[in-house]
C-alpha cells in the first residue's frame, strides 16, 4: 500500500483571485499573508519544477503542479488555469502569440520582465490588474492614470521577485501609492473602452467592445482588431520632422508604448467603428502634421506612416486590404489622381512618380529614368539626398507618344545584330536617326534611337536580298577579306542598301545581319564595300568588346574564340561585364602577335588543312594549339613573311597564264590546277 502525503496548504489565504487579477500578481498577492516573502519559495513548497517565477504565466502547463499550488494557496486549479497564457504563433505573419484571457496577442506586447501598476487604483483595490502586463495599455482603463513602472524612492524598475505585497516596491518597499501620476483621458470614452475592452479580462466588456462592431469589421478576431488599433495609433506617436525607421511608424523603442495615450487608442478605434467619418478623422490627425514631413511629397506626405499601413505584416491581410480601401477613399477628397493634395500647386500638375506612372501608363521605372536623367525640370525635397519627385504634366504628356518610337541602344543593336560601336556610324550615313530631346531620358542610359529608322533600315536589307544560293558563304567570313581588324559593318550595309553588292537570305530563324545574310562572290562582294569605305574612318572601338567583334578582329569563328577563351585565359581574359567581357587592347595585342590559320589560307588561297603542312615544309609550327592536331596560332612575325611571298608568287603565276595564249593545252592544265586547288583546299 502506497501512503500519499498530504497536500501542503497555506494556513491563512487570501481567497479567490479578482477576475481581472493577473497570475503573479494574485500568487504574490496570496504570500502576503504568510511568512513566504518571494515566489520561488511558494513554487518550491507545492513541488514545481518551474524554476524561473518571471515566466510563469506561459509556462505552467503542468496539472498536477497547478493543483498542488492551487491547493497551498486556496484557490482551485480553474483560478490559476484560466490565468495562464497558451503560446503559439499567428498564422498570417508567423509571430509569437499568447492566449491573453481568450484574446490571442502578439507575445511583444506583453511585458514579461517588469512590474507596472496604478497608484491610484491599487489605493481602491490591492492587486495588479492583468492588463499592465499590455505594453501598448500606457494608461490604466478604469482611473485613467499613466502607468508606473520605475519606483520613485530607489528610481529602480518594478520587478516580480519579491511581490507579496502589490502596493510596495519589490527593491526599497515604499508604498508605490503615495506616487499618483498624471491622469489622460479620452475625450471618445467609447472608442477607447472598445480598444481596451478587446483584450480585457472581462468576457462582459469583450462583448459590449464587439457590439460596436459595423459590418465590415464583425468578421475579424479580437487580436486582429486590437493589433490593427495599436498599428493605427502607433503612426502618431513619432516625430514628423524626423525620418521614421519603419514606414508603417511601429517601434520597438519603450517611449512608443509610453507615448500611446488614451486619446491616440481612441482615435484609432473610433477609425474602426466610426465608418468612413470616424478613418477620416484619423486620417485627418496625420495630416495635421503634413507640413511637419519635409522629405516627402504625394501620399506619404499627407499621411505619413498610415500611407504604409498596408505593408504592415502584423495587420491581419483582409483587414490591410479593407485598410487600403478606405485610404483610397478618403485621398479622392484632398488629392488629384490619389497622389497629390490640392493646394497652390494644383494648377500646375506637378505629379508624382506613381501618379504620372498610372495616368500615362508607363512603367515606373520608365518616368524614374527621365526624372534621373536631369532632360526636364523636377522637384525635390530641399535638402534631402533620396526623396520622392514630382515633373509637370506639360514635360512630361509630349514625351509619352515618342516613347513608343523610342528604343535604347541596346535594343538597337540587338534588332541589327551589330555591336553597339557601330550604331553612331549607321547614324553619320543616315541609315538610322538618333534621339534628340528630353525623350531620351526615357531609354537606358539617356542614349538611343528611333525605332521606326531601325525598322526602315531592317525592310530595306531584306528587301535587297535574293534567294539563298548553295555555293553561298556567310556575310561574317566573307567580311574577313575586306582587311583587317573589326568589320566595318557600316560600309557594309551602305553597300547593300545602295545595291552595290548582292546579298542572300539564308534563310535563319534568327533574322540578324550576321547571322541571315550570305555572299555568293566574295570579290565582287569585297569590291562593292570598298566603295563606301573612302574617306571614312573606322570608328573607335569601345573599351570593352563583345564575342563577336574580337572574332571579327581575330578573323576567327565565335565558337573557335569561345574555345580560345576557356582554354588560354592567359591569352585572352575575360574581365569586362555582360556580354562585352573582352578588353579591346587585348584582342587588338593578341591579333598583333599571333595569326590564327583562317586568315592565313584566306590570304594565300588555300584551304585550312593545307595551311598547317605547308607552314610545316617552311619549319614554322603552331605557338598555340587548343586542341590535339587542330585551333593553331602561329607567331604572325614568322608567317607573315612567308605570306607575303606566297602572295606574290601566287600572283606573278596568275599574270603568266593571263598571258599564255588560249590553247587547248593551257586551258585543260589550267583547269586541272585549278580543280586540283579546289580538292585540297
Amino acid at each position: 500500500m502506497t501512503i500519499t502525503p498530504p497536500l501542503r496548504k497555506f494556513i491563512a489565504t487570501v481567497g479567490a483571485p479578482f477576475a481581472d487579477e493577473s497570475l503573479r500578481g494574485y500568487l504574490g498577492r496570496a504570500l502576503s499573508v504568510t511568512a513566504v516573502r518571494n515566489q520561488a519559495t511558494l513554487l518550491k513548497l507545492a513541488d514545481a519544477s518551474k524554476p524561473n517565477a518571471v515566466a510563469l504565466a506561459t509556462t505552467l502547463t503542468d496539472e498536477s503542479e497547478i493543483e498542488r499550488i492551487a491547493a497551498l494557496i486556496g484557490c482551485t486549479p480553474g483560478d490559476i488555469r484560466s490565468r495562464t497564457y497558451k503560446t503559439g504563433e499567428i498564422a498570417h505573419s508567423g509571430s509569437e502569440a499568447i492566449d491573453f484571457f481568450g484574446t490571442p496577442v502578439r507575445l511583444h506586447f506583453r511585458e514579461t520582465r517588469y512590474r507596472r501598476v496604478s497608484p491610484r487604483a491599487l489605493d481602491i483595490a490591492q492587486y495588479h490588474r492583468a492588463n499592465w502586463e499590455l505594453r501598448p495599455i500606457a494608461y490604466d482603463p478604469e482611473t485613467g492614470e499613466r502607468l508606473l513602472g520605475i519606483c520613485p524612492a530607489c528610481d529602480r524598475k518594478l520587478g516580480w521577485l519579491r511581490a507579496d505585497v502589490p502596493t510596495w516596491c519589490d527593491k526599497c518597499d515604499v508604498d508605490l501609492r503615495d506616487f499618483p501620476q498624471p491622469i489622460s483621458r479620452a475625450e471618445d470614452e467609447e472608442a477607447y473602452a472598445f480598444v481596451v475592452g478587446l483584450v480585457d479580462p472581462d468576457p462582459a466588456k469583450k462583448e459590449a467592445a464587439r457590439r460596436l462592431l459595423p459590418d465590415d469589421w464583425s468578421g475579424f478576431s479580437n487580436g486582429d482588431l486590437f493589433e490593427t488599433a495599436v498599428a493605427l495609433a502607433s503612426g502618431l506617436t513619432l516625430d514628423p520632422a524626423q525620418q521614421a525607421k519603419n514606414a508603417q511608424g511601429r517601434s520597438k523603442r519603450p517611449e512608443q508604448w509610453e507615448n500611446l495615450a488614451p486619446d491616440l487608442l481612441a482615435a484609432a478605434g473610433r477609425a474602426i467603428i466610426g465608418g468612413d467619418n470616424g478613418f477620416s478623422a484619423l486620417a485627418q490627425r496625420y495630416r495635421d502634421d503634413m507640413e511637419k514631413r519635409p522629405l516627402h511629397y504625394g501620399r506619404r506626405k499627407e499621411l505619413g506612416p498610415l500611407a504604409n499601413i498596408t505593408y504592415d505584416k502584423h495587420i491581419e491581410p483582409r483587414i490591410r486590404s479593407l485598410l487600403g480601401a478606405l485610404i483610397e477613399k478618403d485621398m479622392q477628397t484632398t488629392c488629384r489622381n490619389y497622389a497629390l493634395r490640392k493646394g497652390p500647386d494644383a494648377d500646375g500638375a506637378m505629379l508624382a512618380i506613381d501618379a504620372l506612372a498610372k495616368t500615362f501608363g508607363v512603367r515606373r521605372s520608365v518616368l524614374q529614368r527621365l526624372a534621373e536623367s536631369g532632360l526636364i525640370p523636377v522637384a525635390r525635397a530641399a535638402g534631402a539626398i533620396r526623396s520622392p519627385v514630382r515633373m509637370a504634366v506639360r514635360d512630361v504628356a509630349p514625351l509619352i507618344e515618342q516613347i513608343k518610337n523610342a528604343i535604347g541602344e541596346n535594343e538597337a543593336a540587338g534588332m541589327l545584330g551589330l555591336p553597339l560601336s557601330v550604331l553612331p556610324s549607321l547614324t553619320d550615313r543616315g541609315l538610322i536617326e538618333r534621339l534628340e530631346g528630353a525623350v531620351r531620358g526615357l531609354v537606358p542610359g539617356c542614349c538611343g534611337y528611333t525605332k521606326s529608322s531601325v525598322e526602315a533600315l531592317m525592310v530595306k536589307i531584306w528587301s535587297a536580298t535574293r534567294p539563298n544560293q548553295i555555293k553561298c558563304r556567310s556575310i561574317a567570313v566573307a567580311a574577313r577579306s575586306i582587311g583587317p581588324g573589326e568589320t566595318p559593318w557600316a560600309a557594309v550595309i551602305s553597300a547593300i542598301v545602295a545595291g552595290d553588292v548582292v546579298v542572300h537570305d539564308t534563310g535563319a530563324q534568327r533574322r540578324n545581319i550576321r547571322f541571315s545574310l550570305a555572299v555568293e562572290d566574295t570579290a565582287a562582294f569585297v569590291a562593292g564595300v570598298k566603295k563606301h569605305l573612302h574617306g571614312t574612318a573606322a570608328p573607335p572601338l569601345p573599351l570593352w568588346i563583345a564575342q563577336s567583334t574580337a572574332a571579327e578582329i581575330l578573323q576567327v569563328n565565335v565558337a573557335f574564340l569561345s574555345r580560345l577563351a576557356n582554354m588560354r585565359p592567359d591569352l585572352l581574359p575575360q574581365q569586362g561585364p555582360g556580354y562585352t567581357p573582352y578588353p579591346a587592347s587585348d584582342v587588338a595585342a593578341l591579333a598583333a602577335r599571333y595569326i590564327f590559320v583562317p586568315e592565313i589560307g584566306r590570304r594565300a588561297g588555300m584551304h585550312p588543312r593545307r595551311v598547317v603542312s605547308w607552314l610545316r615544309t617552311e619549319n614554322v609550327l603552331p605557338a598555340v594549339s587548343l586542341q590535339e592536331n587542330r585551333d593553331f596560332a602561329y607567331d604572325r612575325s614568322a608567317v607573315e613573311p612567308l605570306l607575303l611571298q606566297a602572295i606574290s608568287e601566287t600572283a606573278a603565276k596568275e599574270s603568266l597564264l593571263t598571258e599564255a595564249p588560249q590553247t587547248i593545252r593551257t586551258s585543260t592544265h589550267f583547269s586541272w590546277n585549278v580543280s586540283r586547288d579546289s580538292r585540297s583546299g
